[in-house]
Formats: C-alpha cells, structure tokens, sequence
C-alpha cells in the first residue's frame, strides 16, 4: 500500500485518541512510528507534506544509517538499501587537488525514495498517515488517570483547525521546527544554536549537470564552506553545502557552491554542474543547534531526529542520526514487558539517558571535524597526506566518521535530516 492509498480523513483522526501521534514523516518520525506500531501501538503520523517528496540533503546513507534500515527489517528485494547505489569512491577536493578514497558499505539514495519507503513501512506495520496537515499548538491536559495531549492541526486544503489527541507526541519536526506548546515561550527561545553555525543549502540538477560516474561522492572544501555532489538511483545529481551564513549575504547559493566547487577543484573539469544558476536552490536554518529532549510539564512530549538538536555534519551522519534517533524514542516510549506505553516519567528518563548516551560522544568527534574544516592549511595538509598515501587514509575513514572499521562510507549530510 502506497502513502497516497492510506491516507486517513481529518475527520477519523480527530475521532480517536492515539497513542501516540508522530509529527513529520522524515526517516526520524517513520522509523520511531514503524517500531511502535510493531509493537501494538496506535500511532497517527502526520506531516505537512505528502509523499514522494525531495528534501533539501546529501541522499548518501552512511554505515550507520544502512545498520539501522537493516534494524528495521525492511524487504531486502523491495526495500530502501535494495534501491540504492552503492557508493564505492568518496574524492575529496580542496586546494586544487583531489584525494580518491575507495570505501565500501554506503548506499546512495534520493529522499524521495527514502522517505516514502519508510512511510509505506510505517502504514503496512499498522501506523495511520496524515499528511498535508501542519501542527500548530500542543495543549497539556492533565486527566483523571494519566496526562494527554491536544493538538491543533490546519490541513492545506481547508483554512479552519481542528483537534487531534493522543497520550504522547513526538517531535520530528526538523532543523525549522515551529510546533509550540500551549502557555510556553515559542520554539525558537528553546533552542540553542551555536555561535558561527553553518546553513545548508541545495538542490537536485539534471543528470547531463556533471560526469561523477554513479557510487563516487564528491567533497569540496574551501575556506567558506563544503559542498557534496552525488549522482543519484535515477541519474539526477544531488548537490548539498554547509556554508558560512554571511556568503549568502552578498551572493546567490547557486555563486556559493560554484566558488566551493571552483576553490577546492582548482577549475569546473571535476564537477562542472551545468545549469546550477537555473536550479531552485533551498536552505535550512542554522545547522548546530540543540533544544529539549522533554517538553511540558507532564513529560509526554520527545523530540526526536534533527528537532532535538544537530551537528554540521561533514562526516555525514544526518540520515544515520535520524533513524538511531528514531529507535531510542520507540524504545523508551514502549513497555517492553507489557507492548504498551511506559509511564511518562519512565520513558522521558529512558529516552534522555539513551540519547546522551549515543550521541554525546558522536556530535563532539563532529564539532571537532567542523573546527578543523575552518582551518584551510589543515584541510589542504590532510588532501595531500591521503594522496600519497590512500590505503592510510582508508583506515582513518572509520576514525573520523565513528563508522565501521571495515566497509565504511562518509555519508555527507548538511541537512541530511531536515525533515
């Protein structure tokens, strides 16, 4: 069953009380939904979008992001990781030259494919699928037995609101979350975005826009960002940044790229991307930032993914970040003795020690990776020392990703989540 054939009424999903309602359909929100419903949960997904839909993302799923579509179990002929490309190559440019890097164990594959596989997923597990529906407010009600939610939703089809409730909702909302809870400070006074934090920006060109051969990433960096290109399952090329905010001040994203590209490569011959000024290029807020695992007074809200907080990636964790996330949250929120809802407190302490737990240590090793990217002479250093020595910089892949120590890819995300 497709998302489109799934697809509930406003009307059914206002005349039930979930038990939980999952916000934005990302690889973040569907892989937690696809658990719980597994698991005998009655979960709602909704999203503001409807599937296939592109996101603005570097497509490549890293070692980690494959471990975890593996975790879920998905069909191996019809599944994700069985539609993707398998990247063999990432070539990373910068001071006009270029260091090959063969790495195993990555999959290329678009958002759109991603994303509405996942939500297929998550429906044929029993979840049931909202879209084109935006969350407005959250509004705590505390009960005579056990707190709940009750969520304001406007569909885009229809200007009026309507009310949706559940026992616990996930956040997964992305980098631009807006959600607010009722009687609390806007989303934006929570979060926390670290000083000098890079954007993402990109956009998806034609396949004749460049001659990277399919399961090649390439990694440009100069002195105001980073840039990855990848062809994709369908021949298309994905081109995402990180770039420093005031570039895009004074020039257009599609300038920023071509001067990352033109910097680092030395001249267009490596990725020439032709009709890159004519392609809609899109963006994302600040990208290292953190707000609040927990919200509301009763504890019944999580944020998960990239609305829970996120690091500029250049090792490319976005999409495995998302769906690790993803797999906390399921896990904290589930009675795993009874397939029911752990108690609030519970599953709100559970999540936050599995959440630091797992991704302390990985967004530090990433805060540190970016720190060196702003170091030119580092980089150009670290370019020539894997030319002259590639089975060296094979086995410090792993290292610097925290990926496998064997068949590892960097899975370049800028806004590999932003769901």
């Amino acid at each position: 069953m497709t998302p489109t054939d799934a697809t509930l009424s406003l009307e059914a999903a206002a005349a039930t009380r979930w038990d939980v309602v999952v916000i934005g359909a990302g690889p973040a929100g569907s892989s937690a939904a696809l658990r719980m419903a597994r698991r005998g949960l009655r979960v709602l997904v909704i999203d503001r979008g409807t599937m296939p839909r592109g996101k603005l993302c570097g497509c490549c799923l890293s070692t980690a992001a494959v471990d975890e579509l593996s975790r879920l179990a998905l069909a191996a002929d019809g599944g994700p990781l069985a539609r993707g490309v398998p990247l063999r190559r990432i070539s990373v440019a910068a001071g006009g030259r270029v260091a090959p890097i063969d790495v195993r164990g990555g999959v290329t594959l678009s958002r759109e494919a991603l994303d509405a596989d996942l939500v297929a997923a998550a429906i044929a597990a029993g979840c049931h699928w909202l879209p084109q529906t935006t969350a407005l407010s959250i509004d705590e009600q505390p009960g005579p037995a056990e707190p709940w939610i009750r969520l304001s939703v406007r569909t885009s089809h229809d200007s009026g609101t309507a009310r949706i409730e559940g026992r616990r909702v996930l956040l997964a909302t992305g980098l631009g979350d807006q959600v607010r809870l009722a009687g609390e400070a806007p989303p934006s006074r929570s979060r926390t975005v670290a000083p000098g934090s890079r954007i993402g920006i990109g956009g998806v060109l034609p396949a004749t826009a460049a001659t990277l051969p399919p399961g090649e990433l390439l990694m440009a960096v100069a002195a105001i960002g980073y840039c990855g290109i990848v062809r994709l399952e369908d021949g298309r090329i994905d081109v995402a940044a990180a770039v420093d905010r005031h570039e895009l001040a004074v020039m257009p994203p599609a300038v920023v790229v071509r001067r990352i590209v033109r910097e680092a490569c030395g001249s267009d011959d490596v990725a020439a991307l032709d009709g890159l000024e004519s392609v809609v290029m899109r963006a994302t807020p600040a990208l290292t930032r953190s707000a609040p695992l927990v919200e509301g007074t009763h504890r019944i809200v999580l944020r998960v993914g990239d609305a829970a907080g996120y690091v500029e990636p250049f090792t490319g964790e976005g999409m495995g970040w998302a769906l690790a996330a993803g797999r906390l949250a399921a896990e904290a929120i589930v009675d795993p003795d009874r397939h029911a809802l752990a108690a609030a407190d519970i599953a709100a302490d559970r999540y936050a020690r599995a959440h630091a737990a797992h991704f302390g240590p990985r967004h530090a090793r990433c805060r540190s990776v970016a720190a060196g990217l702003r170091l030119p002479r580092l980089v150009r250093l670290a370019v020539r020392a894997a030319r002259l020595a590639p089975w060296a910089a094979r086995l410090a892949v792993p290292a610097v990703t925290g990926g496998r120590t064997t068949d590892h890819v960097m899975d370049r995300s800028p806004a590999g989540a932003a769901s």
